[in-house]
């Protein structure tokens, strides 16, 4: 199965030259003299999502393809005053040629962006063994040029204060995928008779139903990985319901945003002067909560979640989280490969261990956090979610291999927000 944006090219890697390979069969090759991988056979293996995972504090990276460790490299990340920024990214360009906009037009070959703010992995001459770096991740040349040409857009770069690897994790709140003929089923019966017909190598006989509904009439679907962000609702996410809500109410609050504006705050003032409510104009939880009652919506949710594909919004819903004052961490699962008959995915967990939320990130009227490490790792955070069915429902029908689900205490970051990103999770 080909991956969209994320296919792994591993034997691109296999040709050598300064990768250090860390498999078994790697380390016999090394005794040998070489350290190339061994020879990939691209017939008998199976192409799963790549990942790449920096530690700030060992200065490496770690190559990771379908959670089996296949490469490392040294690196040197931002220095002091120009710290690399911790977290969860996603390449979103690619140049063999590239200067920077920033410094001087310095070189920067076989550049792999991860943040339209100038953050990106390249190659160069200056790798010593701690940071030096402006904020990019810098790579030795050869290894840059081997890892430019197996990796593609989408896939993930997680850059961190730990050095976490992938784990495997089953979990009733990670999405399962929903199978080609269910799908069939879906969209007419006649369609579902005409997948069970074809794929059974039953022959068309004039007046089948077969015939009348062929395969091809199953909906397509863009099998680009899906990616998905569940975090804590911050304070945009309050202001653009409480914009919401005062509009459905009959006040007036200008542009659904999420921003505080003029009208907003004369919305507010209007609302509560009708409600008997001090007149304050200001955001709070309070006012959150009075608007939810006023319009017949019970309690807050304290958490939202937000789908992409392809760089590129597809909707977003609140959730509830349980116990919403205590942090969730940062964690990153994705899923592995499966066909299209699949019911079932398999899936690895990474969790940052960066420390707690950073308290600048969140908006006036967010759920108040202790901002303490998180406590419990993936498995944790996964217990507390709860996800509406229509939304699981919908998002397992959009399900691909490797899709994947980030989940953070920060929103939606300003990384994140231009069109053209996958989600940006940040850390520090």
């Amino acid at each position: 199965m080909r991956f969209v944006g994320i296919g792994v090219m591993v034997a691109v890697l296999a040709l050598g030259g300064s990768l250090s390979a860390t498999t078994a069969e790697a380390a016999a090759a090394s005794s040998a003299g070489s350290q190339a991988l061994p020879a990939w056979n691209p017939d008998a293996a199976i192409e799963e999502p790549m990942q790449l995972i920096v530690s700030v504090p060992e200065q490496h990276v770690n190559v990771y393809v379908g959670g089996k460790l296949v490469a490392r490299s040294p690196v040197s990340t931002g220095r002091k005053g120009h710290a690399t920024p911790t977290g969860i990214f996603s390449i979103l360009d690619k140049r063999r040629h590239h200067r920077s906009n920033i410094y001087s037009r310095a070189p920067m070959p076989y550049m792999q962006r991860l943040t339209w703010s100038g953050i990106a992995l390249h190659g160069s001459n200056s790798v010593p063994n701690y940071p030096a770096s402006h904020g990019c991740v810098r790579l030795p040349p050869k290894f840059a040029k081997r890892l430019f040409g197996a990796t593609g857009l989408g896939a993930h770069v997680i850059v961190t204060d730990g050095a976490p690897a992938p784990v495997e994790i089953s979990h009733s709140n990670l999405f399962r995928p929903v199978p080609f003929e269910k799908r069939a089923v879906a969209a007419s019966p006649q369609t579902a008779r005409a997948v069970v017909a074809a794929r059974a190598g039953a022959s068309s006989r004039r007046g089948d139903d077969a015939e009348a509904a062929p395969v091809t009439a199953v909906p397509a679907r863009d099998t680009s990985p899906v990616r998905i962000l569940v975090t804590r609702r911050t304070g945009r996410e309050l202001m653009r319901d409480v914009q919401t809500l005062l509009d459905d109410l009959g006040f007036d609050p200008g542009p659904l945003d999420g921003w505080m504006g003029r009208k907003t705050g004369k919305a507010i003032v209007q609302f509560q002067e009708s409600r008997g409510f001090d007149k304050t104009g200001a955001m709070s939880d309070e006012l959150v909560a009075q608007l939810y009652r006023a319009a017949g919506k019970g309690e807050p949710p304290t958490g939202h979640i937000y789908v992409r594909q392809n760089f590129a919004p597809v909707f977003d819903a609140p959730i509830a989280i349980k116990r919403p004052h205590e942090p969730l961490g940062a964690h990153l699962f994705t899923a592995m490969d499966f066909d299209a008959d699949a019911s079932e995915a398999r899936w690895l967990a990474v969790t940052l261990d960066d420390g707690a939320p950073d308290p600048s990130m969140i908006g006036p009227g967010a759920v108040a956090v202790s901002f303490a490490p998180a406590r419990g790792g993936a498995r944790v955070a996964l217990d507390r979610i709860n996800i509406p069915a229509p939304v699981r429902e919908r998002i397992a029908d959009m399900l691909t291999p490797g899709s994947s689900l980030a989940i953070s205490d920060d929103g939606i970051s300003q990384e994140t927000v231009p069109r053209g990103t996958d989600f940006v999770v940040l850390t520090r």
